[in-house]
């Protein structure tokens, strides 16, 4: 089922499924326990990862770890998947 519904997802330009529940549940590993108290992974839209940031300060620190964060969602996903962070500022709902 789940090399289907990847299949399907690939079709559709979007990342596999498995990438993106890779993301979702590791997310803390990548990030660390603090900055992932302040963010949260909305979607992956291409290659783009969205995250909502509950304020502008934590938005610009995570900017300045951009090339870091990039790398390690590399290693967790494999090159070229995610290759860009697109922030949004506000609650994390």
């Amino acid at each position: 089922m789940s090399k289907a519904l990847d299949a399907v997802m690939r079709g559709l330009g979007a990342p596999e499924a498995s990438g993106v529940h890779l993301v979702f549940d590791r997310w803390s590993e990548v990030v660390g326990d603090s900055l992932a108290a302040r963010t949260r992974p909305l979607k992956i839209d291409g290659s783009r990862l969205v995250l909502a940031v509950d304020e502008p300060a934590i938005a610009t620190h995570v900017r300045f770890l951009q090339t870091e964060l990039l790398a390690r969602l590399e290693e967790l996903l494999g090159p070229g998947r995610v290759t860009a962070l697109d922030l949004r500022v506000g609650p994390k709902k």
